[in-house]
């Protein structure tokens, strides 16, 4: 069929083709190459699954999470619901409600009469900050001091950890006293306006200060949170005898999903580049087939057959960015993790790295195309060819 036979005599007559052109036609290549790969992986990763190297790691992970789990609740500084991880901002508005009630409990309505709710109001539902419900304090100042085989370096001063966490605002926000309470206490006016924007109106003008109280709160809270979670994660001796397990069998885990995701696009890549080439000649791919576009050296002949290999090779690894779009479908469902995990079996490399990397090289590469007289790229020029329209025969070099 003429489909398959070289037209080489029409290539030399041929113009340089566009680089809009190209572009589309790599494009299409992308989209192709994302849905074969995508079809391949699903099985690839189901063969992943079930070799024992993965699934090793994968019950390594398991059982470090559930231990994490464990612990981190013990230190009530995560909490979790119905085997769950309960999300900050719960934790933070919990809180805030506690504080809002001490505030009430110790300085009552004398500073705004109309600060008022009764013992069944939605903010009693957490009941009054002390050192036993404030998940920070009870870390601190339970939690540490009644687990002393916990090594972890922090101190034990309840006031100066809300100090450094509220910074500019912490005086002026609470007040720290101990003949008042052994927690900071929200200032009733800062304790009203948080109120009044959670319970009242969080429009007007008391509200929106209120939410700029709130915010402050939430921030500092959040951070003294995560201070204290980072505090269990360098403990000893949790490091060394479980986080580093975990962190090993994890980096394992997406190392090879990530090898199966790019050997699942090395695959498609051939499919769609390297096979239509020697089907049709002349370099052409299906896209290029459909556009009119060939290659041809720039002495007028074509290539030797390996060079069409050696340039899908280097097309190979200019796709590895297909793998954003992978990571939007199952098994990742939106989840880019992994791919931050180290994808080389060295542990030096991660997946993200390579793709911007590959996104960089890519950028310079085509970038030649911008400034030769043929548009040529810098891999047309290594091996000395050029990309021509066939929908211009005999007009030379086109602006």
């Amino acid at each position: 069929m003429n489909i398959f036979n070289s037209n080489i005599e029409i290539l030399r007559r041929s113009s340089p083709a566009k680089l809009s052109k190209r572009f589309v036609c790599w494009a299409i290549d992308f989209i192709l190459v994302a849905l074969i790969a995508g079809v391949i992986f699903s099985g690839l990763f189901q063969i992943t699954e079930n070799t024992s190297a993965y699934n090793a790691a994968k019950d390594t992970v398991d059982d470090e999470i559930a231990y994490y789990e464990q612990l981190t609740s013990e230190t009530h500084i995560v909490e979790y619901v119905d085997g769950a991880r309960v999300t900050s901002d719960v934790i933070v508005l919990k809180n805030i409600y506690r504080a809002i009630c001490l505030s009430y409990e110790i300085f009552g309505n004398s500073q705004q009469p109309d600060f008022t709710f009764d013992e069944n109001h939605d903010v009693m539902m957490n009941g009054v900050h002390s050192l036993d419900n404030d998940n920070v304090a009870y870390f601190y100042t339970r939690y540490l001091k009644n687990n002393p085989s916990i090594e972890v370096e922090a101190s034990d001063d309840l006031f100066e950890i809300y100090k450094k966490a509220f910074g500019d605002d912490a005086t002026f926000m609470f007040t720290f006293n101990t003949e008042l309470s052994e927690m900071p206490v929200l200032n009733t006016q800062v304790a009203y306006y948080i109120f009044h924007y959670l319970f009242i109106d969080s429009s007007d003008s008391i509200g929106q200060t209120g939410a700029t109280y709130y915010r402050s709160y939430y921030n500092a809270y959040a951070n003294m949170l995560e201070d204290a979670e980072m505090l269990v994660l360098q403990s000893e001796p949790y490091f060394s005898t479980h986080y580093k397990d975990y962190k090993e069998a994890y980096c394992a885990e997406a190392r090879y999903t990530n090898i199966a995701l790019l050997v699942s696009i090395f695959v498609a890549c051939f499919t769609v580049l390297l096979i239509p080439k020697y089907l049709f000649k002349n370099e052409k791919t299906l896209r290029y087939k459909l556009l009119g576009l060939g290659v041809i050296r720039t002495d007028g002949e074509a290539n030797a057959w390996y060079v069409p290999l050696i340039k899908t090779v280097i097309s190979c690894i200019g796709f590895i960015p297909v793998s954003f779009i992978l990571y939007l479908f199952p098994p990742f469902n939106g989840g880019y993790e992994a791919m931050f995990m180290p994808a080389s079996p060295d542990c030096s490399i991660s997946l993200a790295i390579l793709i911007l990397a590959v996104i960089i090289i890519g950028g310079i590469i085509n970038a030649f195309g911008l400034f030769t007289n043929k548009r040529q790229n810098l891999i047309n020029l290594i091996f000395n060819d050029v990309v021509v329209d066939t929908h211009y025969i005999d007009e030379g070099e086109r602006d």
